[in-house]
This record gives C-alpha cells, sequence and structure tokens, in this order.
C-alpha cells in the first residue's frame, strides 16, 4: 500500500487522499520467472510448463478486467446548469458519443454536440498508450458516468482514471489549466537527491521529445538505472490533436511541477488537459502495448516478411517446443522403467 498526496491547482484547496495501490508482477517479471524456473526445474516436471502457460494467459486476460482506477477529478466552471435543460441533454449525448467510440479501438476521440452558445458542449476522451480497447472502453465508460456524479451541476468539468482521461466543457478547452499532481508520500532515501533528480528530469525531458515529435499516439515511456538495484520508470503522453509546439508547452508546464510538490518522491503524477506525465519506481505500464495500432502504409525498405513472421511466430514455437519436450521426457522416463520391469522378469521357455 502507498499513500499518495493530491494537489489540485490552481485555485483548488490542498488535499490528503490516501488510496490503494496494487503493484502485481509485469510480463517482463513473469517472463524473467518462467526463464530462471524453467533452467532449475527437473526433467520429470517438464510436464507442468503448459500450467505454467496457462497461469500466464489467465493472468493477462482477466488482468485486462480490472476495474479502472480513479485518480482525481475537477469540476472546473462554477456556471450551474439545470437538469432537464438543453444543456443537460447535450452533455448526456455526449458523454454516451465518448463511451460509444471507445469501442473503436482508438484511444483518442473529441466531439461537439452543437446548439445555441450556452448549451453547446464539446469533449474528448484520452486513453494511455498502452492501453487495450478493451480496457480504454471500459475505463471511458467508467469516467464518464462517475464525472456526472462528480460534477453534476457544472457545464465544464474533467475527470482522470489511472489509464484514461474524460473532459467535457461549453467553452474553449484549455490545455494547461486545471491540473493536479499526485506524488507518494514516501521519498528516496538509497541515493542522493540531486543525483536523483539529475536523472529524473533527464528521463522526463527525452521521453517528452520523443512524444511530442511522434506523428501519432505522442507517447512515450522509458526507464534508467539509478542504482545497480533501483530503476526509474517514466511515462509522459500528450493530447494527439495538440501542435508539436502546444504540445512542448503543456509538457514544459508538467515537468516544472515537480521539482515544487514531487520532490524527491518515490513516485508522482502531473496531469494537465493536455498532457500528463508520471514516473514510478515500478514497471507500472505495459511496454508491449507501447506501439501504434497499425496502419495501412508502404512496406518500410529494410524489414523483410521474414522479419515480421518470426516476431509472431518464434514465441509461439517456443512454447511448443517446451510443451513437447516435456511430453517426451515423461514418456521416456515411462519407457525405461519397462524396459527395467522386463529385464528383471523372469520368462520361461515355451
Amino acid at each position: 500500500m502507498y499513500g499518495y498526496h493530491i494537489t489540485v491547482y490552481p485555485d483548488q484547496t490542498a488535499k490528503t487522499k490516501y488510496c490503494k495501490h496494487k503493484i502485481g508482477k509485469t510480463i517482463d517479471e513473469l517472463q524473467i520467472f518462467l526463464q530462471t524456473s524453467i533452467t532449475k526445474m527437473p526433467h520429470s516436471n517438464y510436464l507442468a510448463i503448459p500450467s505454467v502457460f496457462f497461469f500466464l494467459f489467465s493472468f493477462l486476460f482477466f488482468s485486462t478486467k480490472a476495474t479502472p482506477i480513479y485518480s482525481s477529478h475537477v469540476c472546473t466552471d462554477s456556471t450551474i446548469n439545470q437538469t432537464n435543460t438543453i444543456f443537460q441533454t447535450n452533455l448526456n449525448l455526449l458523454l454516451s458519443s465518448l463511451s460509444s467510440n471507445a469501442t473503436q479501438a482508438t484511444q483518442f476521440y473529441k466531439t461537439t454536440i452543437a446548439g445555441e452558445t450556452p448549451n453547446a458542449v464539446k469533449g474528448l476522451f484520452l486513453c494511455r498508450g498502452d492501453t487495450l480497447a478493451a480496457a480504454c472502453h471500459d475505463c471511458v465508460t467508467a469516467a464518464a458516468a462517475d464525472l456526472k456524479r462528480r460534477c453534476p451541476v457544472e457545464k465544464e468539468a474533467i475527470i482522470w482514471y489511472d489509464v484514461c482521461m474524460v473532459r467535457y466543457s461549453n467553452q474553449y478547452l484549455n490545455n494547461i489549466i486545471p491540473g493536479v499532481d499526485i506524488s507518494d508520500s514516501k521519498s528516496v532515501t538509497s541515493i542522493n537527491l540531486d543525483r536523483f533528480n539529475e536523472l529524473l528530469a533527464g528521463l522526463l525531458n527525452s521521453l517528452a521529445t520523443k512524444a511530442k515529435n511522434s506523428a501519432d499516439k505522442k507517447f512515450a515511456t522509458g526507464e534508467v538505472n539509478l542504482t545497480s538495484s533501483m530503476t526509474l520508470y517514466g511515462l509522459v503522453q500528450c493530447t494527439p490533436e495538440l501542435s508539436l509546439f502546444d504540445c512542448r508547452m503543456c509538457f514544459s508546464s508538467a515537468i516544472a511541477y515537480v521539482p515544487n510538490y514531487c520532490d524527491g518522491k518515490r513516485g508522482a503524477r502531473v496531469l494537465l488537459p493536455g498532457c500528463n506525465i508520471r514516473y514510478e519506481l515500478y514497471p507500472f505500464y505495459n511496454s508491449s502495448n507501447t506501439l501504434a495500432p497499425p496502419v495501412v502504409k508502404p512496406r518500410p525498405s529494410g524489414r523483410s516478411d521474414v522479419e515480421v513472421i518470426l516476431t509472431f511466430v518464434i514465441p509461439i514455437v517456443a512454447a511448443m517446443v517446451l510443451f513437447t519436450f516435456g511430453i517426451c521426457s515423461v514418456m521416456r522416463k515411462q519407457a525405461k522403467s519397462v524396459i527395467e520391469l522386463w529385464k528383471k522378469t523372469n520368462y520361461s521357455e515355451v
């Protein structure tokens, strides 16, 4: 369990909140565990390997069904809307549209429900770049419903979950205000603070540069070794519709909050409407899902069909070989037992 300090700014009263955070084994950790266990496993136990793979596949399947985790929200507009009004009807249509479009294997969607100036409403959702389509849909659906409950009468609001963000407004969608920072209550003690801040700043800035220059998701993850036994993991993401300049400004604003609100903390997040950054001392993102969704483009030169096929075939073949080897080992042991029994048997001549 980790304690987190949450600050809402600007013009919001600071408040402290503790939340439960489950840290499970990541895919990389499971792979290391399997490799280590298999090399040390007696030959007679190789038949248990399929059970291990079944556990792994079950873990991956059920992890996508996890309940979305709420992070923070801000009701940013004091303008009151009344129930059963045109604006309320438009807002309901907007949130419904956001939820339904989260099923289209997209991680970003923006729309506007038109109408007269006081009643028009625009909104969007953004899912984290490593989020699968099913998890994105579940998160957006939960966030949209939660936003109506937490901000029932405001005409502008935003809510952040662990893997998605949903917002709406009857005015211009600002990219920097409002903002929220969430920091771990514990500080780093096993490394010099100046050295920690130096490595953290370098990681976040390099990821921001990589993300803002990307042509699709504007999303990047990375890591840096703090010590021989401690690794710092970072993630940054900008709303895909933002220009390079606006994305850079948003990242700069988010990173600037880190020394003031998250100095030396073991983990922290800065959540802005147009972008967000996060770092932890454990792998909190899924590196296998950080690639962009497939797009129909001319095949890049230098990458053959054989390379593409091997990328997918090798893991499957490896699993089949391990499974077959386990069965053969068991059969060989049984055959050896039969031969020894036959040698010990005294047959009378006919």
